[in-house]
């Protein structure tokens, strides 16, 4: 398989990344107040997961144990991904359609 001759400092630095990636997509997540950027967050923070198990699974040496994570973390972020943008979409005609009675009223 393949030999991993990473020095030790750098392969802390790829973990400490995915950490420091993950906690900037919460960050966004919590603090943002527009929706698209709350989603950017979320995509973020599945993104930094399927970078640590690529990694966890080379440093391992699994690297089919960590193709097959990777491919259904990837199949259920396009779906949670595709409903958020669905509600995102509902809530602002919703949004919208109460301005313009509120407007008319």
């Amino acid at each position: 398989m393949l030999e991993l001759d990473l020095p030790m400092w750098l392969m802390d630095f790829i973990h400490v990344s995915v950490l420091a990636v993950f906690i900037i997509g919460l960050l966004c997540f919590f603090l943002r107040r527009s929706y698209i950027r709350q989603l950017v967050g979320l995509k973020l923070m599945l993104q930094s997961v399927s970078l640590g198990l690529i990694f966890t699974g080379w440093e391992k040496q699994d690297l089919f144990l960590a193709q097959s994570m990777i491919i259904s973390a990837l199949v259920i972020e396009a779906v949670v991904i595709g409903l958020a943008l669905t509600m995102i979409i509902q809530i602002t005609k919703h949004t919208q359609d109460e301005q313009a009675s509120l407007e008319e009223g």
